[in-house]
């Protein structure tokens, strides 16, 4: 039995990569920065704004420079997405038919500005029993600490085990996160070398049913007392 399923709206929900990453590569290119498609893809994936801004900006960069490139990156998003969001197939199926079973929340390194925005445009926001953003934590996002405030909001509906929630998440730096908080996660739609480092794999959300994420992450099907 899951108790709770996480899932990033960014990548699993919602197709916002290339908005993110042209976000990026336009608020560097404003500041003078030398950074392109492919680092951003090695480097800065997954990652929160700020986060990204200080890989590709560098570690010795101007706190200044950091901040103005932080800034027109959010700003050059956010109007990229109010221009509406295409969701991922059968993300909304997905979602509508799992919270009817089980507790759905969102951790994502994305603001709460803009991922309340997106879940309200799609739809879904009623669906989502908690949201924790990069505006929850001091880390650096996507993080353990995410994970850990999710589970405490769950925990406060009813009984929440640990190994019994599943992650649904698209990149690299999202499924460590989580595997570092000790919770199963589920690739969704990611390259191989990337898959490999969560308890399973999915192409997409069409057709998925909660039985099936069960089946991938290795969930017991116990139930609580």
């Amino acid at each position: 039995m899951v108790d709770g399923v996480l899932l990033d709206w960014e990548g699993v929900l919602a197709d916002t990569g290339r908005a993110r990453r042209d976000s990026m590569l336009s608020a560097l290119a404003a500041e003078g920065v030398r950074f392109d498609a492919a680092a951003y893809d090695e480097s800065c994936l997954g990652l929160s704004v700020s986060e990204a801004a200080a890989v590709a900006v560098g570690a010795m960069a101007d706190s200044t420079l950091l901040e103005l490139v932080t800034l027109r990156a959010q700003r050059d998003f956010a109007t990229r997405i109010a221009q509406g969001v295409a969701l991922q197939p059968g993300a909304a199926d997905f979602v509508e038919r799992v919270q009817l079973r089980t507790a759905v929340a969102i951790v994502t390194a994305a603001r709460r500005r803009e991922t309340e925005f997106a879940l309200r445009l799609s739809g879904l926001f009623d669906a989502c029993a908690a949201i924790v953003t990069a505006d929850e934590t001091r880390d650096d996002a996507p993080a353990p600490r995410q994970y850990e405030l999710a589970l405490q909001h769950l925990s406060r509906r009813r009984p929440v085990r640990r190994e019994h929630v599943v992650a649904l998440l698209t990149t690299r730096a999202a499924i460590r996160a989580a595997r570092a908080a000790g919770v199963r996660s589920i690739a969704v739609g990611a390259p191989a070398h990337v898959s490999l480092e969560a308890d399973g794999s999915i192409g997409s959300l069409a057709g998925v049913t909660l039985d099936d994420l069960i089946a991938l992450a290795g969930v017991s099907s116990e139930r609580l007392a």
